[in-house]
């Protein structure tokens, strides 16, 4: 199955769990995807597609080509989301998703890093975050297994 195909299906059952009704002209939608496929990753959702740091956090050029392709998931068949990740992202703002991604991209990147260390490299590419907001969303991120 193509990245395009899973990624109609993720759209189906993003929608059917009442997550998101996708609209790719909506930029908050576009942002909000970005970070779903990338934190969804940690719960077993497999794709081809690889991101990098950017303005609003974790990005991948090659899903933004495909989300602009699909022109309608309605009919698809939805993919099982793991219901930890459900209740991780149902209802997060898309201030969230950019942090609670950033944070598992960078976690990611230095396996060993500590807490603190982890908060100071986050708040550098993202200075506005606060830092008890910060805990907050990495303990949500532990206790859904999503920081090492």
């Amino acid at each position: 199955m193509s990245n395009k195909e899973k990624l109609a299906n993720f759209l189906k059952a993003l929608d059917n769990a009442g997550i998101i009704d996708f609209d790719k002209n909506r930029f908050n939608h576009r942002l909000k995807l970005q970070k779903y496929v990338f934190i969804a990753r940690k719960f077993g959702f497999r794709t081809g597609y690889s991101f990098s740091l950017y303005i609003h956090g974790p990005y991948s050029s090659t899903l933004a080509n495909d989300y602009y392709h699909i022109w309608d998931f309605k009919d698809k068949k939805a993919i099982a989301l793991d219901p930890r990740f459900v209740k991780l992202v149902r209802n997060k703002s898309e201030e969230w998703l950019e942090l609670a991604a950033t944070i598992i991209m960078i976690g990611q990147r230095y396996e060993a890093i500590d807490t603190r260390t982890l908060i100071e490299l986050v708040k550098t590419v993202k200075p506005f975050a606060k830092r008890e907001y910060l805990l907050e969303i990495m303990r949500n991120l532990k206790q859904s297994n999503c920081l090492n």
